[in-house]
């Protein structure tokens, strides 16, 4: 594991992937949430409640210039504060946040792995309004490794 941990946020350059490929948000969420228990960030049950949590409270997000997804879940299922991030190659379909059976093509997916509330709605505060800013996302798209990812996240603490 290649984790460092600032103001209680655990950046783990294995839970970061670039250019990566999923046929389905569904696909994308259980490889996460596999990767996040197995390194011991969230409890057993954490991929099925995160899947679960995804039906009930669609986490996609239109901003315009890009599509992303927010898919989290329930703080009894996490151990330790992390973030999962994946910058697609192929955009993979969410549900919209909004709900009325809009779908957003999601380019960036984060798993959030929050344990604090207020760390919750802080870090989506901030990350939706960052997401507005072309520059921030082009940045986000043109990442070459995770090192260049988790430096983007910091703005975000």
């Amino acid at each position: 594991m290649s984790a460092k941990t600032i103001n209680g946020l655990v950046f783990d350059q294995d839970l970061i992937q670039l250019h990566a490929r999923y046929d389905s948000r569904e696909e994308l969420i259980k490889s996460f949430g596999k990767k996040i228990e197995e390194e011991n960030y969230a409890k057993k049950g954490y991929t099925e409640s995160l899947l679960q949590r995804e039906i009930e409270y669609p986490t996609g997000i239109n901003m315009g210039t890009i599509g992303i997804a927010i898919p989290h879940t329930n703080k009894e299922f996490v151990n330790e504060t992390a973030i999962a991030v994946a910058v697609l190659d192929n955009s993979i379909e969410f549900e919209d946040m909004g709900g009325s059976d809009v779908t957003v093509n999601a380019e960036i997916v984060m798993v959030l792995v929050v344990k604090n509330p207020k760390m919750h709605i802080s870090f989506l505060k901030n990350l939706t309004s960052l997401f507005q800013e072309e520059k921030f996302v082009k940045r986000f798209q043109n990442a070459t490794n995770p090192a260049d990812i988790e430096e983007i996240l910091l703005k975000l603490l």
